[in-house]
C-alpha cells in the first residue's frame, strides 16, 4: 500500500508541475482534474478503517507464547522418548527379564541399589532426568548393578496415589516406565494434579501396560502392602529424604542423598563392589 501511495502522490506532482510550467488553459484543467484525483485518494485512503497497534501487538505475544510451549512440549516429549529408551524392554540385553515389579536388572548383580523416592518430589525427578540414565547404561545393562525402586510416600496426599498407580504398573513389570512419565509430568507438591484422569493418562502412555490389570491392582492389598513394607524400611535404613540411594555390595553399605550426580554414584559402587 505504501509503494502503491508512494506512486500515486508522485505522479500527481509531476503532472501538476509540468501542467503549471506549461501554462496552457487546457492543460491547466487537466491540473486541476488531477489534483481533484489526488486529494480523492488521499481521502479515501484516510477512511480506510486500520488496525489499531495494540491488538498487533497483543497478537504477536499471543503467537509468541504458543511457540514457546509448542516448543515446550516437543522438548518434553523428545526427553521422554530418550529416558524410556534407557530402560530394557527385554531380556535380550541383560540374559533375563530385566524388569521384576519395582527391581531393574539381573537378579545376582554383585551391587544392589535401593532408590528410596516419592514420585511427587523434583529432587527425585532430576535424579532420573540426569543420573539414572548413565546408571542403567554403565552398570545395570551390563549385569554389576541392580536397582530396586523403594517407593514411599511422605511428601503428602498426592504422593500416595502415585505410588499405588506406579506399583501396581510394577505388577506387569512396568514399574521405570510408569514411575519414568510421571517424574516427567509432575506438577507442583500437593496441588491436586495427581488426578484419576492423571494417572489414567499416564497409564494409557505406558507402552506394554493393560490400563484394565492395572486398574484392578491398583483396588488390591497387595499394593498397599509393598508400600506399607517400603516405609518400614526406610525407617530401618534411617531414610530421611528423597531420593536416597543406599548401595550395598560385597564391600559394605553405602548411602547417598539427593539428586547426586553419576560420579558419585560411580565411586560409592566401587568402594561396595570391593570386598
Amino acid at each position: 500500500m505504501v509503494k502503491w501511495f508512494t506512486e500515486l502522490l508522485t505522479d500527481s506532482l509531476l503532472v501538476y508541475g509540468v501542467h503549471y510550467y506549461q501554462g496552457s488553459n487546457i492543460k491547466l484543467h487537466c491540473e486541476v482534474a488531477q489534483r481533484r484525483r489526488y486529494f480523492r485518494e488521499v481521502s479515501r485512503i484516510k477512511r480506510r478503517p486500520s488496525i489499531p497497534l495494540a491488538i498487533i501487538v497483543v497478537a504477536a505475544v499471543v503467537v509468541a507464547a504458543l511457540l514457546v510451549v509448542l516448543s515446550q512440549l516437543s522438548g518434553d516429549e523428545e526427553e521422554a522418548q530418550e529416558l524410556l529408551a534407557d530402560i530394557p524392554q527385554d531380556g535380550a540385553t541383560l540374559g533375563v527379564e530385566p524388569q521384576d515389579g519395582a527391581t531393574l536388572g539381573v537378579e545376582d548383580a554383585p551391587v544392589t541399589i535401593y532408590l528410596y523416592e516419592d514420585l511427587q518430589c523434583p529432587a527425585c525427578a532430576r535424579f532420573t532426568r540426569e543420573t539414572f540414565p548413565e546408571l542403567v547404561t554403565g552398570y545395570v545393562e551390563p549385569g554389576e548393578v541392580s536397582i530396586v525402586s523403594e517407593t514411599i510416600a511422605f511428601l503428602g496426599p498426592d504422593s500416595v496415589p502415585a505410588a499405588k498407580a506406579a506399583l501396581s504398573a510394577g505388577e506387569q513389570d512396568r514399574y521405570w516406565e510408569y514411575s519414568t512419565l510421571v517424574f516427567l509430568n509432575q506438577g507442583r507438591e500437593n496441588s491436586g494434579y495427581v488426578t484419576e484422569e492423571f494417572l489414567t493418562n499416564i497409564a494409557e502412555e505406558t507402552q506394554g501396560l493393560d490400563v484394565d490389570q492395572w486398574n484392578e491392582a491398583r483396588e488390591s492389598d497387595s499394593v498397599e502392602s509393598e508400600l506399607d513394607a517400603a516405609k518400614s524400611r526406610a525407617q530401618d535404613e534411617g531414610v530421611e529424604a528423597t531420593p536416597t540411594l543406599v548401595i550395598s555390595g560385597p564391600g559394605g553399605t553405602r548411602q547417598l542423598r539427593g539428586a547426586v550426580p553419576i560420579e558419585e554414584v560411580d565411586a560409592a559402587i566401587d568402594e561396595v563392589r570391593e570386598s
